[in-house]
This record gives structure tokens, sequence and C-alpha cells, in this order.
């Protein structure tokens, strides 16, 4: 066979498959359907282990991916709708062909409105076919312009990382540098999405064309805009379909900002999802409760609203802040380079059958000295006495770092008490802000001895 688009064979194989091209939608949408509804909810846990783990760039990946799969998902179930729909007209129109608006022997106003706008059976049938067509290829576009906007995104990432890692420039230039490339960058991007949303108004004209080329050039490339341009310009060169391809993307971001704001309030007083205090008991702060799919852990969190026990656990999870509120504390343990964040690391690098690791652990002397600022960091109280602690630190199951302690908890009294952690609050590198301290987190319990 002929691979030649210009030749006649592979024309009349293309008008063929193009008849034929229904079977072939309506299995792809069923095994892509499948595979959609069984990947939602590990992309829902792995998000939540990445806003967790202050994992920005894994995060912003699937905040990306998961409503370009969301899109996919609803636009494939619609279009199986329609194609059963269609398949049934087929079916009908065998046992009844057209429809017989004379044998209705309704009002002839009535009559020459329903000739008129519903017209014949088969048309019904080409616009069902036509609107099956088009659904199908907008649903995988749909995942294009959102692969389209992550990659701009992540090129603009990837770039600050680079600069990072080389360590070329102070932390002051690095600041200075990452503004300046904020705004040069996303300029042009500004660009890309005013000739999107105009469908190609900066191609028009004389002199337009020349200043945005260059641009154009350099965003199909970081894009990998050559998998689906064709696809693009096949909706733009048709009036009805240009609309289609070019505003459902806003029109789904618009929705989607309107429906966000959008909920139903049970009470004038009460409110659900506020933190923790000595009137509201906030889900993410008890480890028994926590939906590890859904819900992110808050500053603190303790085994369950009820103790039974002499001792309470207390697990603080680790976050750059914390961190940086370390280095604020005692400024010897800040390191001259930051190795936080991606990076190669020449300590443990493998090939299939090999491994090559060195030892990869800090001195511990600095680590208890972390350590020590971390415990003089924070004060533990319970309603108003302050409690003794002694923080280590450790992974959760889902190899998050943490801290932990364990508080003794023998001499309180049954009944309601109030965990307060207090400690440094604000951000000096990122805000220029003095941190104060303040109460971080305040955790109801009750207490009753076994």
């Amino acid at each position: 066979m002929s691979n030649d688009y210009n030749s006649s064979s592979f024309k009349k194989l293309l008008d063929k498959l193009q008849q034929e091209s229904w079977q072939l939608e309506l299995l792809i949408s069923g095994f892509a359907i499948f595979g959609l509804f069984q990947v939602m909810n590990p992309l829902k846990e792995e998000l939540t282990k990445a806003i967790g783990n202050d994992d920005f760039i894994y995060g912003f990946f699937i905040q990306t991916i998961y409503p370009a799969l969301s899109i996919l998902l609803v636009v494939l179930l619609i279009h199986v709708i329609l194609r059963g729909v269609w398949i049934g007209a087929l079916g009908l129109r065998y046992v009844s062909n057209e429809i017989d608006y004379d044998e209705l022997q309704y009002s002839k106003k009535f009559t020459e409105h329903l000739t008129k706008k519903v017209g014949s059976f088969d048309r019904y049938i080409s616009r069902l076919e036509n609107i099956c067509s088009t659904l199908f290829a907008i649903a995988f576009l749909m995942v294009f312009y959102f692969m389209a906007y992550m990659l701009v995104i992540g090129f603009y990432t990837l770039i600050i990382n680079l600069m990072e890692i080389t360590g070329l420039l102070s932390r002051e230039q690095q600041v200075m540098f990452n503004v300046y490339w904020a705004l040069f960058y996303f300029s042009f991007a500004l660009l890309i999405f005013i000739d999107f949303i105009g469908m190609g108004i900066l191609k028009k004209g004389s002199l337009r064309p020349k200043i945005y080329y260059p641009v154009y050039r350099f965003f199909s490339i970081v894009t990998l805009s050559f998998l689906y341009r064709p696809l693009v310009y096949n909706f733009l060169d048709q009036k009805r379909t240009k609309w289609l391809a070019t505003f459902i993307l806003p029109t789904y971001l618009l929705i989607s900002f309107l429906l966000s704001s959008f909920s139903k309030q049970h009470s004038n007083y009460l409110t659900p999802n506020t933190d923790s205090s000595s009137i509201y008991a906030n889900t993410s702060n008890y480890e028994d409760v926590i939906n590890k799919s859904e819900d992110l852990i808050d500053f603190a969190t303790i085994p369950s609203k009820v103790i039974t026990t002499s001792y309470l656990p207390l697990k603080i999870p680790f976050t750059t802040f914390k961190e940086n509120a370390v280095f604020n504390q005692d400024s010897t343990l800040k390191p001259t380079k930051d190795e936080r964040g991606y990076g190669f690391n020449g300590k443990s690098m493998s090939i299939p059958g090999l491994t090559f690791s060195l030892s990869n652990n800090k001195n511990l002397d600095e680590q208890k000295k972390y350590l020590n600022v971390v415990n003089a960091m924070y004060d533990i109280i319970i309603d108003s006495t302050a409690i003794e602690k002694e923080f280590i630190y450790t992974t959760n199951s889902s190899g998050r770092l943490q801290f932990e302690t364990f508080l003794d908890i023998s001499r309180i009294n049954k009944g309601k008490h109030l965990l307060h952690i207090i400690g440094p609050q604000g951000d000096n590198e990122l805000f220029k802000k003095k941190i104060k301290i303040d109460t971080l987190v305040t955790i109801p319990f009750w207490h009753f001895k076994d």
C-alpha cells in the first residue's frame, strides 16, 4: 500500500476509514473512559502527597494533568452517549425510514414549522455524525492544549532551576534573575495567548508577522505544537468549529472559576474548613480521621480527638519554611550552597544491573544541633501549662519528613483540653517580613484514662 498522501489509493483508504471511523471512536472511547476512571483517584493521592511534601514541580504537573484528563473523560462520555443516539437513529431509520409529516396530520402552521426546523431524518443523522466526530477530535485537542500550558510553565521553571543548580549567581542575583526572566518570558507568552484568542491575529498583516514570527517559532518548539498543529488549523479554517477550538478552553476555565465559588452554606454562624480552635476541630489535625487521598495535614497532628493513654504523640510535618526559620535562629547552620530542590546527586547513581552509592549521611553533630534549634523554636502548652518535649525526626508512610515527640499527659485531668504550639510565624526569606512568635495551631482533644 502506498503511503503517498497525494495518491488516489491513499485517498480512497482515508475515505473508507472515515466512513468506518465510528467503530474506532467507540472502541478508543471505551478503553479511555475505563482507564481514566481508574487513574483519577490515584492522581488525587499523588497531588496530596506532592503538596504535603512541598514538591511544587510535581504538584504543578499533577494539577495540570488532572483537569486535562477530567475534560477528556467528560467529553468522551458525551461522545459515547451521542454515538449511542446516532446508532439508535440509524436503527430507527432502517425500520421507519424518513419522517412523514403528512401522517402526523398537524395544522399547516406546525407542519411548515417542523418541516423547516426539524427537516429530514437523514439530516438529523448527518448532524449527529458531524457532532460526534468533532467532539472526539476536540477531546484530544484539549489535552494537547493543557500539555502546551504545562510545557510553557515547565520551561520557565526549568531555566530557574538550572540557574540555581549551577550556583553561578548569589542569592540576591538569583532573585533578580527570576524577576527579569519572568517579565521577559511571560511577555512573549502573552503574545502567544493573544494570537490564540484572536485566531491568528498576529499572523495577519505585513509588519506584525515579521515581529511575531521568532516568538511563534520559539514557543512552537517549547509546546511541541507539531504534534497537534494540523488539528488546530483544520478547526480554524471552518466557520463553525473555529469558535469551538478557540474558546472551549477559556470557557472551561471561566466555568471552573465560577463553580469553585459556588457552594451550599449550611449555617449563618458555623463554618467548616477553618483552622482548629477552642470551638472547632479540623480533621486535618487528627491522624485517625485524615483521608490520606484528599486531606492535607495541618501544621501538626495528634492520633485522635480522644486520648486514652498517659502520653500524647505529636507530629509536625517538615516544610521549607521551618528550615528557613531554623537558619534564622542559628545562621551557622545555613549552608553556603542550598542543596534543597531538584538536582543531580553524584552519591547515588544506578544503571540496570549496577548501583553506585556512597554514604549520604550528614554529620551527626550538625543534625543534633539542628534538632536543638527546632526544640528551642517551639513551645508546647496544654491549656496554660508548658509541657516538656524533645523532637526527633522521622518519616511518615508517604516518605515525608516530620518532627515527632511524645508528651507526658499523665497528670492532666479528664475531659477537654487545648494543645497550643507556639513558634515563629512569617517568612523572612521570601517576603522580607520579620519573623514573629505566635500561636501556630490550637488542637482540642479529650483525655480519658483507661
